[in-house]
């Protein structure tokens, strides 16, 4: 069963709800009257009433004027003629006489994996790594200017506690940015094991995020405020 055929199978129900009452009504102060009359008037009340209540106030203190008991079949002359009054103005919108089919341009042309990295190389503008991740620096340069060994920088590395970029084929750098006196910023760990890749985790450490109020996370994280970070990165990197 469809929706309207629902809806108009309820108020057919309520409609004859309605007219029960009113015939009980009417029977209860006309004793002796056909059971079929009685059931006939109930159900012209019932429909009079329904089509009373659909008008606007004013129209329904038309009605009320004068003496109704003495001119019953007045009101309801009156009541139909309101009633097509207030049908007449729905705005009825036609259907169409034709319908218009229309195409799109497709996809254009299609071209081969090869072509497509030939093309998209032209557009990429290659950049310092230094220009989107920070100042970093080389194990060399961590233990000589900061303390940090290089066997325990391996160690951070091995177990996801710091980020290293790979730069050139072999050599990885550690932004700076990731340390406080000395050791990696709490919550690093769990923002490396939610994203896809260190580069990954690290390029959106450093961006502004909406979910933050546009604050960078590894400046939250500073802040002692781990677990904002890591749910805003579950929002990125898990819930798609």
């Amino acid at each position: 069963m469809s929706l309207a055929q629902s809806i108009q199978k309820e108020t057919a129900q309520v409609d004859r709800a309605v007219a029960a009452e009113i015939a009980k009504v009417i029977a209860r102060h006309n004793a002796g009257k056909p059971k079929a009359v009685i059931n006939a008037t109930g159900r012209l009340a019932a429909r009079l009433a329904a089509a009373a209540a659909a008008l606007p106030l004013s129209s329904q203190k038309k009605l009320l004027t004068g003496k109704p008991k003495q001119d019953v079949e007045r009101m309801v002359n009156v009541l139909l003629e309101l009633s097509s009054d207030v049908q007449s103005e729905r705005i009825e919108i036609p259907e169409p006489a034709e319908v218009e089919h229309s195409k799109g341009s497709g996809f254009g042309e299609l071209l081969t994996p090869e072509e497509g990295r030939r093309r998209l190389a032209e557009y990429a503008t290659p950049i310092r790594i230094e220009e989107w991740a920070g100042p970093v620096a080389g194990p060399v340069e961590l233990e000589r200017d900061y303390g940090i060994r290089r066997s325990t920088l391996h160690n951070w590395q091995r177990r996801g506690a710091v980020i290293g970029l790979l730069k050139g084929e072999r050599k990885h750098v550690f932004p700076l940015e990731q340390f406080v006196d000395g050791r990696p910023v709490e919550g690093l760990a769990r923002i490396v094991e939610i994203a896809p890749s260190p580069r990954s985790a690290w390029f959106w450490l450093v961006q502004g995020s909406p979910l933050l109020g546009g604050k960078r996370p590894i400046g939250l994280l500073k802040q002692d405020r781990a677990e904002e970070v890591v749910e805003a990165a579950r929002a990125v990197y898990e819930y798609p």
